[in-house]
């Protein structure tokens, strides 16, 4: 039997928070809910964890970002590795400036739709110093209303994310408990993995470099020239692999790793073609002509993806307003933003829309 606590973080972390540990008890393969413990970084907790081996820190919904990606495998060190570029232009400060997770949360026509959820790394950062001045350093960082939230059955993701509510105590306590056996996602990741059992592992590795040396002691003369002949059969390889690329693109003249240079092309045709197949331009152009509203005329137009973003001029701020309203007969979400006067007196405005796709 062992005793595990969840950190428990409700509401803002700058004076505005609730803070507690919940106490579990591990039995037969699951937790049992033992007791709550109110508590702050900079109090005095006594002898009340004893016997606690092991923490998860959950974060309340109002810390967490999420993105909701489609990708056409579900595989997590591979998403692990290609969110980052998914995020780029989507998180402010870039994705170097979030630590993330991620789960797949539906499947259809071989796609998976995968939520990220991410936090700025100041502010998990904060949090740990602040646990770590009270001697608690967290194993897992979870989210029990991320946990919550997902598992009601009403609404889309969106929906249930953005009308989450509170938990009542039983339900948070069985969710918490169900947390410490699988969590949903773990924040503590990149610079914050947990790094106590370090030692345990650093001894375990010299035990087996000793025994990787003594391996290599009695390799025979055979391996090694068939270790020759694959060296030789993979620079072959990679010959045969820079004349294919160069045959594909013969107006890149600098070459450094094909296989890299190769997946970036196609990742730039994939958007390419995202960006084509996504939306349809003629349809919102011919939706605009037919709402026309007088003294306002736009002078510029994008459309990425679902994103139509167009800017103009109004001679009047009620003008900006009628054209919203006449643009929300066939886009979603519009909103005006970028408001100013000129030095004629006419207003420029730029309206950010998404295009219904049917």
């Amino acid at each position: 039997m062992g005793r595990a606590g969840v950190i428990d973080i409700q509401g803002g972390w700058r004076g505005h928070e609730t803070l507690a540990i919940h106490i579990f008890n591990r039995r037969a393969g699951k937790y049992e809910f033992e007791k709550t413990i109110d508590f702050s970084p900079s109090g005095f907790l006594g002898n009340q964890l004893e016997g606690v081996t092991e923490f998860s820190l959950s974060l309340p919904l109002s810390f967490l970002n999420f993105r909701l990606l489609k990708f056409p495998f579900s595989d997590r060190q591979k998403l692990k590795g290609v969110i980052p570029f998914e995020l780029e232009g989507l998180v402010l400060g870039g994705p170097e400036s979030v630590t993330f997770d991620s789960l797949v949360v539906s499947q259809s026509d071989g796609a998976f739709d995968v939520l990220v959820a991410y936090v700025e790394r100041k502010t998990l950062q904060k949090v740990l110093a602040s646990l770590s001045s009270g001697g608690i350093d967290p194993q897992v960082i979870t989210s029990i209303e991320l946990r919550g939230a997902l598992n009601k059955a009403d609404g889309d993701i969106a929906s249930r994310l953005v009308n989450a509510g509170s938990l009542v105590l039983d339900e948070r306590m069985d969710v918490a408990g169900k947390e410490l056996l699988s969590p949903i996602i773990n924040l503590r990741t990149g610079p914050f993995a947990y790094t106590r059992d370090i030692e345990r592992m650093k001894k375990s590795l010299r035990v087996t470099a000793i025994l990787s040396l003594l391996l290599a002691l009695v390799i025979n003369v055979d391996l090694a020239l068939t270790i020759g002949a694959e060296r030789r059969e993979a620079f072959a390889v990679k010959k045969d692999i820079r004349s294919s690329y160069v045959g594909l693109f013969p107006n890149d003249r600098k070459i450094t790793d094909e296989s890299y240079q190769l997946k970036s092309k196609m990742k730039e045709l994939r958007e390419r073609e995202d960006a084509l197949a996504g939306i349809f331009p003629l349809r919102v152009m011919l939706d605009l002509a037919q709402r026309p509203v007088q003294g306002v005329k736009f002078d510029e137009m994008s459309l990425d993806k679902e994103i139509a973003t167009m800017k103009g001029e109004a001679v009047s701020m009620e003008g900006v307003d009628r054209m919203r309203a006449k643009l929300s007969e066939f886009l979603n979400d519009v909103m005006a933003s970028d408001i100013k006067t000129t030095v004629d007196g006419k207003i420029r405005f730029t309206i950010v829309a998404k295009v219904r796709q049917s």
